[in-house]
């Protein structure tokens, strides 16, 4: 083994602080980088922040809230109504699987106490409508006798969606067996005995022990297959989210206006006070004190306005080359970072910090920038190519007219996109399938 002393030349880029923070404001959103001027603002004496302009929306936003009531102003109605106004921004929904629950039983059959235990009991369910709890911890923080939460839950077990208060998946499928009528001694005591195996996947067990042949089992969780083991999915709505968008895209005389949905955050700019006091003071720290500071504002200033122009352009050359989107008359067209980053001459890094987490409104709804970005077959050398969803509605046609009992591979499914003109790769493929939620070729014909 030889030791020695060797000399290298290679030529390496090492981004300064200042550069790390820029493309760090590049990539913030607008709530981000709020957030960011505004710690930057408690510290540096050096940044003055005027507040927030706020436009028309917020300026008559109770006007808007109060004009769309259906009654006269000033009757006692207004006040009360339950149609819901259309400018109203909705506040959280209330618990739709509870009302549903509770309109499927009668008020006139329960006492008061177990009309009371209902809520309590619904409350108590997982996010799968399962109720896993002991009924004696239950009657103990209800204060009422286990009989009573037992009799209550009995009730509650024979609603929809069938299955919903199980204690296990064992028993929510065998409810849901019972309902459908089955009476297979078999495929009761798979369901009820053998789901942990099932679920392992370990199908050889569950043969040997009811001495089944491997196919017999595999027809057993086909039917099984067919059960929802999530009574409630679906059932319970989520709070409705709002999102603020970054960037407004509006179409005013033929021409498209782009700007930064910014006017909220207020504005941020050089204290002139105290570089006036800077100027005019002798203390040699407090200058370099004050100096110190108007660097590192003139600095994030600087970064902040970069950022808006770049975040415009791009903006602008996404507009340009996806107008019928932006027009309501045709999906998106194939189109990269690296294209919009040639057309303006910067690096895609640079695109890709741009649209990062944003998201742009236009005339007809809000869309992720991200997703404004689509690779066509081939990842379509070219734009104007075949649009991810134009691809995506090929795959499922294919798949939908396939023989059943042989289903089309993904590497098929390449070779007969290629006869219709569109070449992808077989990995694409199985990415956009998964994303349709289309199983594989084995699992399509297992399934039928």
């Amino acid at each position: 083994m030889d030791f020695g002393n060797e000399l290298t030349l290679e030529q390496r880029q090492i981004l300064s602080q200042k550069q790390l923070q820029s493309l760090q404001i590049l990539a913030c959103n607008n709530q981000e980088l709020d957030d960011l001027l505004a710690n930057e603002y408690a510290e540096n004496p050096m940044l003055e922040h005027t507040g927030s302009q706020r436009d028309d929306f917020f300026t008559n936003i109770d006007t808007l809230y109060e004009t769309s009531s259906s009654f006269p102003q000033g009757t006692p109605y207004g006040e009360e109504e339950d149609e819901p106004r259309r400018n109203d921004i909705p506040s959280v929904p209330a618990d739709v699987l509870k009302k549903e629950i509770l309109m499927q039983l009668s008020r006139d059959r329960y006492s008061a106490e177990e009309w009371r235990l209902f809520p309590l009991l619904i409350d108590c369910l997982d996010d799968s409508g399962f109720f896993p709890w002991d009924t004696g911890e239950i009657a103990l923080l209800a204060r009422c006798s286990e009989s009573t939460i037992q009799r209550c839950l009995k009730d509650l077990k024979q609603l929809e969606p069938i299955g919903i208060f199980s204690k296990d998946l064992s028993e929510c499928l065998l409810r849901q067996l019972e309902h459908q009528g089955c009476e297979d001694p078999i495929l009761l005591t798979i369901v009820r005995e053998h789901l942990p195996d099932i679920l392992k996947g370990q199908i050889s067990n569950v043969s040997r022990s009811l001495h089944l042949s491997t196919a017999a089992v595999r027809k057993y969780l086909l039917q099984i297959g067919k059960l929802n083991p999530r009574p409630i999915m679906n059932a319970q709505e989520t709070q409705t989210e709002y999102i603020v968008p970054d960037i407004l895209v509006r179409r005013k005389n033929d021409e498209w206006e782009v700007s930064i949905n910014d006017k909220w955050m207020g504005r941020y700019q050089l204290n002139q006070y105290y570089i006036h006091m800077m100027k005019s003071s002798a203390d040699s720290e407090l200058n370099a004190y004050f100096r110190n500071h108007l660097e590192r504002a003139r600095f994030l200033l600087r970064c902040v306005e970069q950022r808006r122009t770049t975040i415009l352009n791009i903006t602008k050359e996404i507009i340009a080359r996806q107008q019928p989107y932006f027009l309501n008359q045709g999906g998106l067209t194939s189109m990269t970072m690296q294209q919009v980053a040639e057309a303006l001459q910067i690096h895609p890094s640079t695109v890709s910090r741009a649209i990062r987490g944003k998201y742009l409104q236009f005339q007809y709804g809000s869309v992720r920038m991200k997703d404004l970005f689509v690779a066509g077959g081939s990842e379509q050398k070219k734009a104007g190519g075949p649009s991810l969803d134009a691809v995506r509605e090929q795959i499922r046609d294919l798949i939908a007219e396939e023989d059943k009992t042989a289903p089309y591979s993904d590497l098929s499914l390449v070779a007969e996109l290629e006869k219709r003109g569109i070449h992808i790769s077989r990995r694409t493929i199985a990415k956009y399938r998964g994303e349709m939620g289309i199983p594989n070729s084995d699992q399509r014909r297992y399934f039928g």
